[in-house]
């Protein structure tokens, strides 16, 4: 069976669930609208979901869906470095990086899987 839209992809419901628990635990930092690196990782986080939604619009051009793959994936890693600067600057503790961190790492190893799979089975070289 076939996915009919994006919001039926794993890779796309991992990336839902992970920028709502990102937005929810933002929104309870003290006085999270003026610390820049909240607005980000809120901003990045969404864009996963965003980027693969936009792609998967775009399934029937192989070339177009791993861009806009490639785009999530960035908005992934950026993701975890607005994570790592959260802790770093203490408003999140270790075991909430941990846990979002990890949860985009798995997200960004199944986006490169899915633009691995891509790239062999239509035969594309891109860098």
């Amino acid at each position: 069976m076939y996915a009919k839209s994006a919001n039926e992809l794993v890779v796309y419901k991992i990336a839902f669930q992970s920028a709502k628990e990102i937005d929810g635990r933002c929104r309870k930092i003290s006085f999270h609208w003026t610390i820049p690196e909240v607005s980000q990782v809120i901003r990045s986080s969404s864009s996963v979901a965003a980027n693969i939604t936009e792609g998967f619009g775009k399934r029937f051009y192989p070339k177009l869906l791993i861009h806009y793959l490639n785009i999530a994936l960035g908005s992934s890693d950026e993701t975890q470095n607005h994570l790592h600067l959260l802790n770093a600057k203490g408003y999140i503790d270790e075991d909430e990086l941990s846990y979002y961190s990890g949860s985009y790492k798995n997200l960004s190893v199944r986006i490169l899987n899915w633009i691995n799979y891509l790239k062999k089975r239509h035969n594309i070289l891109l860098g």
